[in-house]
């Protein structure tokens, strides 16, 4: 009886052999370098037995990060290094002080260590040269994962769990794709192919701590849902399933929207247009939230579905200057023209416009150049081009202007009360602080918003509007063209 018992685990064993192949198939040349992580379980020592069936072992780096958290987990290192040692695999192993980390950046003790795992395996990938990194998450890992994302009130993203193949989960290497082969294989199928092939795995104790909401979900309310539904595991992976496919369609009528309502990102931040997203149809409105935290705190794995909607919401109501909280310590503020999230510890990219260096006023030579804030540069050259160019320009950053027999400019703030007379405006006078409102310049980059004037006049509201006064003309005798833009020019800028 035994002996047949072993030959049915190894007929199984076989089977998820070829599963686990079918699954890396796509992913896997005869040159591919795949770094696995592996913490000495069932799980990853199953993978790491497997895949050395399935591809070159020479191929392999098996990658393993000591967290610092258990006096066991010395055991657990030398136990990965003896077996990369026995198989004859490359290794690279870490160690990290997690509960520092979580600490410092006000994390849980599951947050730190998921942060530093990825960030681990993304530098072993970039040591490797590899552009696969896999791991060991199975079946039941899924069903877990949905649960709990279904808990906290996430949308269709999280409903998705976790998916086969993705990017790796940061910013550190954005072109590593994370492979998870076991998502459809269970942790019984795992833990027979193990008894089958007599590998000896570590057994980890704080996966029995139900302080932890994971292994409450896995210990308590799995179980207790079984008796409602025995098969409560296999519907939730099919929820993921089928969520992962209607999302993606989603996201693929999305991806055309977010071309016209992103604007650009830095350190930080990202900016999207205000008025292109509230013209987004209400999913997309959310989808475009969502993706803006995603992209600045892409291990973010909790935004909620509450979040996102008192963001909308904010959006919505259009009060320039409110700004809100929002998960993975971040800030939505919103502007006249944009909304920006950013880093709760990042100032407003101030933004990313142009800005003086100081209110003192600053000589504009012609031709010359003067340097504003933020990288940003105002210059002034004559012009003796075609006229047509001048009738033609649609930028709002150049401007052409008769200055007369005016020998210099100079670039500097509005003065208390100034008025000038706008282009277009046949001679009539406006304040410049209003029509920097009616221009939706954001209250805090008026004050050292750059003019360029002569002794008389304004000469140019950079960006905005000309004084009529120095409208070209056909007897214009000297005509300067006025450039501000940014340097180095990026996606987005003027």
């Amino acid at each position: 009886m035994g002996h047949f018992l072993l030959a049915v685990h190894m007929m199984d064993s076989r089977e998820l052999v070829k599963r686990v192949e079918e699954n890396c198939r796509p992913y896997l040349s005869a040159m591919t370098t795949a770094v696995v992580g592996v913490s000495g379980g069932p799980d990853s020592l199953a993978l790491l037995h497997i895949l050395r069936q399935v591809m070159d072992p020479e191929r392999l780096v098996v990658a393993h990060l000591h967290h610092g958290l258990r006096p066991e987990a010395d055991a657990e290192m030398q136990m990965v290094v003896d077996t990369a040692v026995a198989w004859g695999l490359p290794m690279v192993i870490d160690r990290q002080d997690v509960t520092g980390l979580a600490r410092q950046q006000g994390w849980s003790l599951e947050e730190a260590a998921r942060h530093a795992r990825y960030h681990f395996l993304a530098e072993v990938a970039a040591q490797e040269g590899a552009p696969l990194v896999m791991t060991a998450h199975h079946a039941d890992d899924q069903a877990e994962t949905v649960l709990l994302h279904l808990i906290r009130g996430s949308g269709l993203a999280g409903l998705r769990g976790m998916l086969p193949a993705a990017p790796l989960p940061t910013a550190a290497a954005p072109d590593v794709t994370l492979l998870r082969p076991l998502l459809d294989i269970s942790r019984a199928e795992i833990e027979a192919y193990c008894a089958a092939h007599q590998l000896h795995p570590v057994q980890d104790p704080s996966n029995a701590d139900t302080t932890f909401l994971r292994n409450r979900i896995r210990h308590e309310l799995l179980p207790l849902l079984a008796h409602y539904n025995p098969q409560i595991k296999a519907h939730l992976q099919q929820l993921a399933a089928i969520t992962a496919a209607d999302y993606t369609l989603l996201e693929g009528w999305f991806n055309v929207f977010w071309q016209s309502v992103y604007v650009e990102e830095g350190a930080g931040w990202l900016a999207l247009a205000r008025a292109r997203w509230l013209e987004l149809p209400l999913s997309h409105r959310r989808l475009a939230l969502r993706r803006a935290i995603r992209t600045l705190r892409p291990l973010q794995t909790d935004i909620s579905f509450r979040a996102v909607e008192l963001a909308r919401q904010l959006v919505e109501r259009g009060v320039t200057g409110t700004q809100m909280d929002l998960p993975g310590g971040l800030v939505l503020r919103l502007g006249y023209q944009r909304i920006l999230i950013t880093d709760d510890g990042v100032g407003s990219p101030g933004t990313m416009m142009p800005q003086l260096s100081e209110a003192a006023p600053v000589p504009l030579v012609i031709p010359g150049q003067v340097m504003l804030g933020h990288g940003w540069l105002l210059a002034a050259a004559d012009f003796q081009g075609d006229t047509a160019v001048i009738a033609q320009n649609q930028n709002p950053w150049v401007a052409f202007v008769d200055v007369g027999a005016a020998p210099q400019l100079q670039v500097r703030p509005r003065l208390p009360g100034e008025r000038f007379q706008p282009l277009g405006m046949h001679g009539r006078s406006a304040k410049v602080k209003e029509v920097m409102i009616n221009r939706k310049i954001a209250r805090e980059l008026r004050p050292l918003w750059p003019l360029v004037a002569h002794d008389d006049h304004l000469v140019w509201l950079a960006g905005h509007h000309q004084d009529e006064r120095c409208r070209v003309t056909p007897t214009s005798r000297r005509i300067v063209r006025l450039t501000c833009r940014r340097i180095p020019l990026t996606e987005g800028s003027p």
